[in-house]
């Protein structure tokens, strides 16, 4: 069954650096929808331009100087995903590393010294030092 996400509105869901977040729900996938895949808009506009035709996980972690994000390589491609880093200072996008991990539970933790640890699944994570 294909649902119709057209009428779905960006819902705000956090703000980071005096940015608000707003997603809206894109697809739903997986075993039954549990995977959410959204897009996103900002309020800032340069922002915006970086994120316009991208689709993300629930997964968003915010960091001293950015955010950490799931980005699917589109609205129908899971489990192919990346690790992406965010820089909101600079408003850079970094792909950290590709992964089919279909776990839906990513979480972070922060090592110190803008170094983070990353899980993509039970038994494996990522590190990533930011600059």
């Amino acid at each position: 069954m294909q649902l119709n996400y057209e009428s779905e509105k960006y819902q705000p869901f956090t703000e980071i650096n005096g940015i608000t977040f707003k997603r809206k729900l894109e697809n739903e996938t997986a075993f039954d929808g549990i995977v959410k895949i959204y897009s996103i808009e900002t309020s800032s506009s340069k922002l915006n331009q970086l994120l316009m035709g991208k689709f993300f996980g629930s997964f968003f972690f915010s960091s001293g100087k950015g955010i950490f994000l799931r980005m699917f390589d589109g609205k129908d491609s899971w489990p192919n995903t990346n690790l992406i880093f965010i820089n909101l200072e600079d408003i850079v996008l970094e792909k950290i590393k590709k992964t089919r991990s279909s776990w839906d539970v990513w979480m972070a933790n922060d090592l110190g010294d803008g170094k983070y640890s990353i899980d993509i699944s039970p038994d494996q994570s990522i590190e990533y030092q930011t600059r």
